[in-house]
């Protein structure tokens, strides 16, 4: 019996070895059909996730951009309090805005000696138990100050020291010595305030402040001016979730880790299934990327759901395995079902190049190269795009077309996509006719059994964009120039007050050297610092207004301490939608004209001898000084007094010794009087004065004395020694009296004392 089985083997009826052959040759089809589809659903997959990484990309960027804007508000605001915090927060309404954001607030920067005691809340987790608050900086401690929402968690975590939590306080290190927004590595807090705890994933981001009056250039000057922190604390996987949309949990499982993947590193995984770490990365269609979080890199893994490989699943597949089995039966009953086997394998065979034609048909130049960069293939457009026949281009380098200054970073890129990254990055080429193109080019690594076996290249021409940034960039240069000649001086900042450019008029008074110094400055640098805060005060408000203020007067203090005048005008500069985003700013210097119209009015009100007010000026004053007394019934005393025998020093010594005379005559009558007191030369050696809000006449009648008393020392002038003394009327104010008789009263008391023997003082008695 056992030899007679090779024999039935040999004789073996032909049509079972065709049934056997047709079972093998569909079997062969069906993977090739099968491969066919998974490259291609790898292919949709990478271009898929390349957008959902741009849109995580933008979400996390805002939500880091948060903590900037509110590091923004707390440095702008002059007096925060706990009001203007949560007023401010409700009216971004960033909660509704962010999702996965659970408290957003302000860490202060205090002495140990001066923190308050802490609440007996906590926002960490059992992994900082038994913490001390501020064990991590000795010197100081972090307390939570501020916080959004103000729920009764964080009211029972206030006076919390940030700096006693490991993982803040290593990301507030960074933060303060880099002077960028830093982010924490993750771990937990409990959730609810009370009762059975479940820990929650987070992450922290820290933005610091510092004390704008401190120079922050240096590592050591960012360390002594540190204010402060902004943090902002996210729930992870809200994140994530709320950010992708719910239709990418149908497409992809995302797995994102901190760093390399490791259990440790873990920040995200959609399935709570690692598998990264079950080593299932290089699978078809899985696609990495990084992300740049602040100062950490996130590796994100994107594995296509069965769900998303449904979405291109035909049923090819199915219908090659039906047909195979029925050309394999007719196979065995004759040569009618064999020819029927050939024209099914030429379908499988179409079947097989309907990715080809897919790239061939692609609206945009797409190519494909080997591994040591080579062209290929490359569609109709990409021909067109290059300026070169196929066949000149099949087997060139990539590097040939690429022009000189962009092949190192070309291959670099490269390297990065042979290592399973999608890249995306500007170059420029020089295509067949001898043109420069300017294009943007999206790499993508195409895998077979796992590893990189080509590279898929999708290019876009960005010529007429570059052109378009360059004709922008010269109508800005131009629009310089036009401004650089205008004599007035012009500025414009950004809404927190920051220097965005300036004229060359400008740069000079802040004592740059060229109008690029002064962007990102504020007048905190500058030369008027003393008026920054002033300054500040006045673009906050044009800001808030959002109406232009035109030619307005403002004083500054020089460097040397003298003081200078403005003309100043404030634009606000509005986007499209109306929101005010630059103020421009023009001034002119006009200290000059200020001084003139000062020496003008001190010519119109002031004695030029003695700088005493002259006669218009104290008759003005006198009469509302009557109206005063009179409204308030107050005691006002005017005097008139002048020099016992001024002519004969005039006649003797001449009108220069007289000038210098009344002069010091005029000094003494000012050493005698009150502040408050106004004194005049009404003309020649004729002086007045006005005692008001007096308690009784004797008050008036010692400052007579007084003054009759101060001029009975000699006045000596250049060895002359002068004896002059004065003659002093008094007159007091009275509710019928004006101006005009309380005048002539004391000039007639004035006359009695001169008759009565000078050097005295007369009270008019009426």
């Amino acid at each position: 019996m056992d030899m007679q089985k090779p024999e039935k083997v040999r004789h073996l009826n032909p049509s079972i070895i065709v049934v056997l052959i047709c079972a093998l040759l569909t079997l062969a089809a069906f993977g090739l059909q099968q491969r066919l589809m998974h490259e291609r659903v790898a292919l949709h997959a990478a271009a898929d996730a390349v957008q959902y990484q741009r849109t995580l990309e933008q979400g996390i960027r805002s939500y880091v951009q948060l903590s900037r804007d509110l590091a923004g508000f707390i440095v702008a605001s002059e007096h925060l309090t706990p009001k203007t915090f949560d007023t401010y927060m409700r009216s971004t309404d960033v909660l509704r805005e962010h999702p996965g954001l659970r408290y957003i607030g302000y860490v202060p920067r205090t002495a140990r000696a001066m923190q308050p005691e802490a609440g007996a809340g906590r926002l960490a987790g059992p992994a900082v138990a038994g913490q001390q608050p501020g064990a991590a900086d000795p010197g100081h401690v972090y307390p939570y100050l501020y916080a959004f929402p103000q729920d009764a968690r964080a009211l029972a975590a206030q006076g919390l020291d940030f700096s006693a939590i490991p993982e803040r306080w290593v990301a507030m290190q960074h933060a303060r010595d880099t002077g960028a927004s830093a982010v924490t590595a993750k771990h937990s807090y409990v959730a609810p305030l009370a009762g059975a705890a479940s820990p929650v994933p987070i992450i922290v981001v820290f933005t610091p402040i510092y004390d704008l009056a401190m120079p922050a250039a240096t590592l050591d000057e960012r360390r002594a001016a540190l204010r402060g922190y902004v943090f902002s604390i996210y729930e992870v996987a809200e994140i994530i979730e709320r950010v992708m949309g719910p239709q990418f949990e149908e497409l992809f499982d995302l797995e994102i880790y901190d760093g390399k993947p490791s259990p440790q590193n873990i920040l995200y995984d959609r399935d709570k299934r690692p598998h990264v770490l079950l080593h299932d990365r290089d699978e078809p269609g899985v696609h990495r990327a990084s992300v740049q979080v602040c100062d950490h890199d996130w590796t994100m893994y994107f594995f296509p759901t069965p769900a998303y490989e449904v979405r291109y699943q035909t049923g090819m597949g199915t219908t090659i395995l039906l047909l195979g089995l029925f050309v394999t039966g007719a196979m065995g009953y004759g040569t009618r079902t064999a020819l029927g086997n050939l024209r099914e394998r030429s379908r499988q065979s179409a079947d097989a190049h309907r990715f080809d034609e897919v790239f061939q048909n692609h609206p945009s130049p797409v190519y494909a190269l080997d591994l040591q960069r080579r062209f290929i293939n490359a569609n109709a457009h990409a021909l067109k795009e290059f300026k070169l026949a196929k066949t000149d281009l099949m087997g060139t380098s990539v590097e040939d077309l690429i022009v000189p200054e962009n092949r190192e970073r070309a291959r670099a890129q490269f390297q990065q996509v042979l290592r399973g990254d999608t890249v995306s990055y500007d170059s420029a080429i020089v295509d067949g006719d001898g043109r420069r193109v300017d294009l943007c080019v999206i790499m993508i690594p195409v895998k077979q059994d796992g590893h990189v076996a080509s590279v898929l290249g999708i290019a876009e021409n960005i010529t007429e964009r570059k052109q378009a940034q360059w004709r922008l960039s010269e109508s800005k240069r131009m629009l310089q120039l036009v401004i650089d000649h205008i004599p007035q001086r012009v500025f414009w900042k950004d809404t927190d007050s920051k220097f965005l450019g300036c004229n060359e008029a400008f740069c000079r008074d802040a004592g740059l050297a060229h109008p690029d110094q002064i962007v990102g400055k504020t007048d905190f640098d500058l030369p008027w610092k003393d008026s920054a805060e002033a300054y500040r005060r006045d673009d906050q408000a044009t800001i808030a207004s959002n109406q232009a203020k035109i030619n307005y007067e403002e004083s500054q203090q020089r460097d040397d301490g003298s003081e200078s005048w403005l003309r100043t005008s404030k634009i606000p500069l509005t986007d499209i939608d109306g929101r005010t985003v630059a103020v421009l700013g023009l001034y002119e210097d006009i200290t000059d004209r200020k001084l003139m119209e000062r020496q003008l009015k001190e010519m119109a009100h002031f004695d030029s001898l003695t700088g005493l007010a002259n006669r218009a000026f104290f008759y003005h004053h006198l009469e509302h000084a009557t109206a005063r007394a009179r409204r308030s019934a107050a005691l006002l005393a005017l005097m008139y007094l002048d020099l016992d025998r001024f002519k004969a020093v005039n006649d003797s010594y001449g009108h220069e010794l007289g000038d210098r005379l009344l002069k010091a005559f005029a000094q003494r009558i000012r050493s005698v009087l009150r502040e408050m007191d106004v004194v005049a030369r009404l003309g020649g050696d004729e002086f007045a004065l006005t005692l008001e809000d007096l308690h009784d006449r004797h008050a008036a009648e010692s400052v007579a004395a007084k003054l009759v008393a101060a001029m009975q020392q000699p006045f000596v002038f250049d060895g002359v020694e002068l004896t002059v003394g004065t003659s002093i009327g008094v007159a007091f104010s009275a509710p019928e009296l004006s101006a005009q008789e309380l005048v002539r009263r004391a000039d007639q008391a004035m006359y009695r004392a001169k008759h009565g023997g000078r050097n005295r003082y007369e009270i008019d008695e009426h």
